[in-house]
């Protein structure tokens, strides 16, 4: 086992209930991808289900936010496109001028 592979995951782990917060609040300006170190060696097969399981909550989560995205954006669109209606101004002419 590779303490750096078991770091990196619980980190992984760790920003992606980070970002599930950030989305769920609407701060999509604060969420951030992450970054994982780069010196990382292969991937040893005892914690490929583990990685597994986080690139699918990631997947997940980035659904969610598109989903969010999408009806925020279809919600802007729809309160453009209401139209105001406006009474007719009453117009009274002083005829005995």
């Amino acid at each position: 086992m590779t303490p750096s592979w078991l770091a990196t995951l619980d980190a992984f782990e760790g920003h992606l209930d980070v970002q599930a917060v950030l989305i769920e609040d609407g701060l999509y300006d604060e969420v951030a991808a992450f970054a994982a170190p780069s010196d990382l060696p292969l991937l040893p097969r005892v914690l490929a289900a583990r990685a597994s399981d986080l690139l699918l909550r990631a997947q997940a989560l980035t659904e969610r936010a598109r989903t969010l995205c999408d009806d925020t954006q279809r919600g802007l669109d729809r309160s453009r496109q209401l139209t105001v209606t406006q009474r007719p101004i009453p117009v009274y002419v002083d005829q005995q001028a």
